[in-house]
């Protein structure tokens, strides 16, 4: 089951960071791209650019074909297709696999967000559906979270979709938050460690 980390960087993605604004997003994108777009204190958005200046995501409970600067909403927005390490399907097929879920609404939707929908129009892996892997104990999936002091921590969780909801979290809490949780974690793990050894 490898491949299947995500490196969450300083766990916030709520800022600057290497965004940009829709349109000039625009001319960086090729059909099959994953789009990201973040705003301070708001979940990260995530879409597939389809070409022609549109993209297809999972908006309040329907897939939707929008142009971007729409599905924007505003937002800056960067280029997220190789976040994750599973091998990317070729582009035809991820732009494929969005357009043909346009118009699914509701109880037919198979994805918890715009993130899980996007990444498995990328990458094909049930991994990224509701209920699409069975939690047997193991954590296989890693989510690596970098420490000012240019360490990292790295977070594990026994299904993809609980990562994504976890990174997701750290992108709407911000950076400053999860660092300050994370040291308070870290230092009670310490004490343990120093009661233990006593």
């Amino acid at each position: 089951r490898g491949g299947g980390g995500v490196d969450g960087g300083g766990g916030g993605g709520g800022g600057g960071g290497g965004t940009c604004s829709p349109e000039t997003l625009l001319s960086k994108c090729k059909a099959g791209d994953l789009v990201e777009f973040v705003g301070r204190n708001q979940y990260p958005h995530w879409a597939v650019y389809v070409g022609d200046f549109q993209v297809v995501h999972l908006y309040k409970a329907e897939i939707r074909n929008d142009f971007m600067t729409d599905a924007g909403r505003g937002r800056r927005g960067r280029i997220v297709s190789d976040l994750y390490r599973y091998k990317p399907l070729p582009a035809e097929t991820v732009v494929q696999n969005a357009t043909e879920q346009v118009g699914v609404r509701e109880e037919g939707l198979s994805w918890r967000n715009s993130e899980c929908f996007a990444a498995w129009c990328r990458c094909g892996r049930r991994e990224f559906k509701i209920g699409g892997e069975i939690r047997i104990g193991k954590q296989p999936y890693r989510l690596k979270v970098h420490l000012p002091d240019r360490t990292s921590h790295t977070l594990e969780f026994q299904s993809l979709e609980d990562l994504i909801m976890e990174k997701r979290r750290n992108d709407l809490i911000g950076k400053m938050a999860v660092m300050q949780e994370l040291a308070a974690h870290l230092q009670v793990e310490q004490e343990r460690t120093d009661r233990n050894s006593d």
